[in-house]
């Protein structure tokens, strides 16, 4: 007869070997391979970075150069969320959950003791590890992008009402960035003026703060900044006037999170609250029949 225990084996010595293995992988780490603003990372990245730092330098790079419109997508994201990293570090976390994700099956064998079972939950695991890396990424570009969306008109009204008062416009952002406000448009501007400071035009600093923002809102705000200035029109005056349609798209917005708020609340009132009302109605109903002999005959 075949031997059918050698997954139970299998899962035995791995459940002591695997542990051993990341263990020792990340005492070895040298304790210099930390991200720089480690802090301002997401979880996924945060999580365990020494390992995800290994596996960049050893299978990152070659992920990334094996899947080249991947990685760019994955630089501009980076751009777009202002992480401090590289799309191999990105691959490299990724490697680390996938694996974090399959290693889970050893657990779960233990407990339930069903190889099946646990290679199939483990793969699962394993799958969602994969994808949780890209999703904090876009998580955190949207966020980001959000936030500007949200600060700029506020922005925009400071920087006018200071050139109104006699500022030009780096004086002016200059003033804004010396606020301290702590967003991330405040560093967009104080980058923007750095690069004004190195020696580029107001406008090529500008559209390239639009690059790196990639926000319709602010690119309409750069190109009417930039029409202004050829055409020698107030600048004041056009950014009050980008300041009020910022805010009118900002109203707009919001409508449109209102006006789909009551979509998406069906699927968790379809899951948890309907059912619950039916628990509540109907098990007084099935006792009180249950008790008068309705439901035995």
């Amino acid at each position: 007869m075949q031997d059918v225990r050698w997954p139970v084996y299998l899962f035995v010595f791995l459940s002591v070997l695997v542990p051993y293995v990341l263990a020792d992988l990340a005492l070895r780490l040298p304790s210099s391979a930390s991200a720089p603003g480690r802090k301002s990372l997401p979880r996924a990245y945060r999580f365990g970075w020494p390992l995800v730092s290994w596996a960049a330098e050893n299978f990152g790079r070659d992920f990334a150069r094996l899947r080249p419109e991947r990685t760019e997508a994955i630089r501009r994201q980076l751009l777009l969320a202002a992480l401090p990293l590289e799309p191999f570090h990105v691959y490299g976390a990724q490697i680390v959950l996938l694996a974090g994700g399959a290693v889970l099956s050893i657990p779960l064998f233990l407990l339930s003791g069903s190889p099946l079972l646990s290679v199939g939950f483990g793969a699962l695991f394993a799958f969602c590890g994969w994808f949780v890396p890209a999703f904090a990424l876009d998580s955190a570009a949207d966020a980001r992008q959000e936030r500007i969306v949200k600060d700029l008109p506020f922005a925009i009204d400071l920087v006018g009402t200071a050139m109104h008062a006699g500022l030009d416009f780096n004086a002016a952002i200059r003033y804004y960035v010396s606020l301290g406000f702590p967003n991330a448009l405040t560093s967009e501007f104080a980058q923007m003026l750095r690069e004004t400071e190195l020696g580029m035009g107001r406008v090529e600093a500008l559209s390239a703060m639009a690059d790196r923002i990639q926000s319709p809102p602010f690119t309409s705000f750069v190109d009417a900044i930039a029409h202004g200035s050829e055409v020698g029109a107030s600048i004041v005056g056009t950014m009050k006037m980008q300041g009020e349609d910022m805010r009118r798209a900002r109203f707009n917005i919001a409508e449109r999170k209102a006006q789909r708020a009551p979509s998406i609340m069906i699927f968790p009132m379809a899951l948890f609250i309907v059912p619950a009302v039916f628990i509540v109605i109907g098990v007084p109903v099935f006792m009180r029949l249950g008790a008068t002999g309705v439901l035995g005959r």
